[in-house]
């Protein structure tokens, strides 16, 4: 949609956090830095549905995967885990200013032993068996999709492959998003092609395809089985905002001609897990990654989760790597072993403590296969994560005024 459009954007998201940014914490008095995490969970949840659904990528709690401290997500989430930076921040500026330093002492030790003492993921045998095929597209870039017959026969190709050397035969099969962009369900040669993939495979597969939806295209995850052909059908909910649907159309097209090309994506309505013997795998498709909410009713119709993203619009910006530190969260989160597959970039197995098992190394075409374990509990903060984020960012503030606000009035009246 050309530069204008993502330059708005961005000016937007600036001026939501603007208030944190200019506010003089360093000419008010200490207690005030506490109000600040807070503060910064509420600003991100903002961020995170306003505008549009919500823009979360530039959240704090993702780039923590390699903490010590990041098992508290199983318990509070991101925005829990978001907190949990803040106030180490806050505690160590504190200390650095020679104010509160037992405060701040205690305050540290607590937050780093904590969350060790909350470790422990949940115990469960690797059992269930899948392959992840990364086929790579023709190029990479914004058009990478152009040419939608040769995503779909690189995926082919090295799935082939990979069953005419190897004989072991996995429990699924897992293609990424986008890698079948011409309907499965209306061409006919594409259906035959991948029921005869799918027939010697002898194995399902969950691919992920564009559908045809009438005026508009959905982007979808399908479960395809041998000789019985496509089953269960997940339409992404949570769209990705000038990406697969452009907002505020009239205006977007006033501002920018391109949007006048884009034909807007069709949001899903249902929670939809494919089923494959005992696993019961639940699909999230790459912006939906981002939603809190759409994360947890996943983990709770599931034992599996699977990420299925396209990143060849991307290039070979950081997106992917970073794409994958959001997903080793989601993993400790959801207490769930996660399979990212992608048509190009990173490709990973991740298990229950946020641990990247095997992944694969560039753009390059790339076929992992590993196993993983079916859990069914939900954690603390899949239940009741919503809660959670309304406490931790009320509780704190009101119990802050409540302890500091009489004070201040008794000062002003002596």
């Amino acid at each position: 949609m050309g530069n204008l459009p993502w330059l708005l954007l961005t000016l937007l998201q600036s001026a939501l956090i603007l208030p944190l940014a200019i506010f003089p914490f360093q000419r008010a008095r200490p207690h005030i830095y506490l109000y600040f995490p807070s503060l910064f969970v509420a600003n991100e949840t903002l961020r995170s549905r306003f505008p549009f659904g919500g823009f979360g990528w530039g959240r704090i709690a993702f780039g923590q995967a390699d903490a010590p401290y990041a098992s508290v997500a199983r318990w509070v989430g991101a925005p829990g885990l978001a907190f949990l930076v803040c106030l180490i921040s806050v505690s160590a500026l504190l200390f650095l200013q020679r104010v509160w330093r037992i405060f701040s002492i205690v305050s540290l030790a607590l937050l780093f032993v904590s969350p060790l003492l909350l470790s422990g993921s949940v115990k469960a045998s690797p059992d269930f068996s899948v392959l992840a095929v990364q086929g790579g597209v023709p190029s990479l870039g914004l058009d990478f999709n152009v040419r939608a017959r040769a995503v779909f026969e690189l995926h082919r190709q090295a799935t082939k492959k990979f069953f005419q050397t190897n004989t072991n035969r996995p429990d699924l099969v897992l293609w990424p998003e986008n890698a079948v962009d011409i309907d499965p369900l209306k061409d006919e040669q594409v259906r035959s092609e991948l029921q005869e993939l799918v027939d010697s495979a002898g194995t399902p597969f969950i691919i992920g395809a564009v559908l045809e939806g009438g005026a508009n295209f959905l982007n979808a995850s399908l479960l395809w089985s041998p000789k019985v052909g496509p089953g269960s059908i997940y339409i992404k909910r949570h769209l990705t905002p000038f990406g697969e649907y452009i907002p505020w159309r009239s205006l977007s097209e006033f501002i920018s001609p391109y949007a006048q090309r884009v034909v807007d994506f069709q949001a899903g309505k249902k929670v939809i897990a494919h089923e494959v013997g005992s696993a019961q795998i639940a699909p999230i498709i790459c912006f939906e990654l981002l939603d809190d909410v759409a994360g947890r009713q996943m983990a709770a119709k599931s034992n599996l989760l699977v990420v299925q993203t396209n990143s060849a619009t991307f290039g070979r910006s950081p997106e992917s790597a970073q794409q994958l530190g959001i997903t080793r969260i989601r993993a400790i989160e959801h207490q769930r072993y996660v399979i990212s597959v992608a048509t190009s970039g990173v490709s990973a197995f991740i298990d229950p403590n946020g641990v990247v098992m095997q992944r694969s190394n560039g753009q390059g075409v790339a076929t992992l296969l590993g196993k993983v374990a079916l859990i069914d509990q939900r954690t603390f903060s899949d239940r009741h994560g919503g809660v959670v984020e309304v406490l931790l960012i009320l509780l704190p503030v009101a119990l802050l005024f409540t302890l500091t606000g009489p004070r201040r009035i008794l000062r002003k009246r002596l």
